[in-house]
């Protein structure tokens, strides 16, 4: 993969005032080598010393890069588009001095991990990024001690949780409080070791905004699995998606992600007749709307153990008949 094609078009540079630490030749600052991360929006890499540094991708070349050019303008530290594949991805990161010759050479390796539930192998660690070390690393370019009134700012241009963060906003449905940047809701600056962990688990945060809706999925007789232990992200993105209901993937594909076994060809009706549609055509009773797994399961709880929608208690007949008046 070429650089130039890692490096987004509007790209943000930091400057190359460092810390009185020892800094090596090539770094990967972010995400920091030998973790895992569920997003693939941005690579830092540090290259001080070498005029010209190449990235080569899961065995893919990259072009050198003219170093000495950019750091007359930009510094050692280069922030980057990348393109991880899902599962383990590996960078080699490579300096070359002013006549082309390799002078050093770093590896890193990079679980992405896309799936939200899949697992990932336990050799590697989360990324954690707002430790006193790393921040080190960024604050002679970005504000790493904001004030509570700069946290509280509603723009991306002037919070300084929008420098590097703005792109998790990029999707079609934001989640209002991120919308705003109101990140210090959920996440905690004073929290350690590392700073911003969010301040509590799903259902007791999500419940201090959605409260009538806990209420609400606690009041079914049969309450889903994830929802009754109060684990909401399993299903909702808490910043932003694509897909309507803050939901983390297209609806079908959330509840497969589980029910791994449902044939989604065969579910409704078995050997008798056509199969019955479960996507690909509208929804009789939702207007817009096109038919899923949730037009005949409620995904938070029900009056049945297969948590039928409508209240549905009784025979599955009964579900049936609001589509099918005979």
């Amino acid at each position: 993969m070429k650089l130039q094609k890692l490096i987004a078009a509007s790209v943000f540079v930091c400057c190359c005032l460092l810390q009185p630490v020892v800094a090596l030749a090539l770094e990967l600052i972010y995400p920091e080598d030998g973790t895992w991360v569920p997003y693939s929006h941005l690579m830092i890499v540090r290259a001080n010393d070498v005029s010209g540094l190449s990235i080569d991708m899961n065995g893919i070349p990259g072009e050198i890069f003219d170093m000495d050019a950019y750091r007359a303008q930009a510094g050692d530290f280069i922030k980057m588009q990348p393109d991880f594949i899902p599962g383990k991805n590996v960078l080699v990161l490579r300096g070359y001095d002013k006549v082309g010759k390799q002078v050093s050479e770093v590896k890193s390796e990079i679980f992405f991990q896309n799936d939200p539930y899949g697992r990932t192998p336990a050799t590697y660690r989360p990324n954690i990024m707002h430790t006193p070390q790393r921040e080190a690393l960024c604050s002679p370019c970005h504000n790493m001690t904001p004030t509570d009134a700069q946290l509280n700012e509603s723009s991306a241009d002037k919070n300084p949780c929008g420098a590097c963060h703005r792109r998790m906003l990029a999707k079609k449905y934001v989640h209002g409080p991120a919308g705003v940047f109101e990140c210090t809701y959920c996440h905690e600056p004073g929290s350690k070791p590392s700073k911003y962990r969010s301040r509590g688990g799903d259902v007791g945060l999500c419940g201090e905004c959605h409260q009538d809706k806990v209420d609400d999925f606690q009041n079914n007789t049969y309450v889903h699995g994830p929802v009754a232990v109060g684990i909401c992200s399993v299903c909702h993105d808490p910043h932003a998606t694509d897909y309507s209901g803050q939901l983390l993937r297209p609806i079908n594909d959330l509840c497969i992600g589980c029910h791994e076994k449902v044939d989604l060809t065969t579910h409704v009706v078995r050997g008798v007749g056509n199969p019955h549609p479960l996507k690909g055509v509208p929804d009789p009773l939702a207007s817009g709307r096109q038919l899923s797994c949730a037009s005949c399961h409620n995904p938070h709880g029900g009056a049945s153990r297969v948590f039928f929608s409508a209240d549905v208690a009784g025979s599955p007949m009964l579900l049936c008949q609001k589509c099918h008046k005979k």
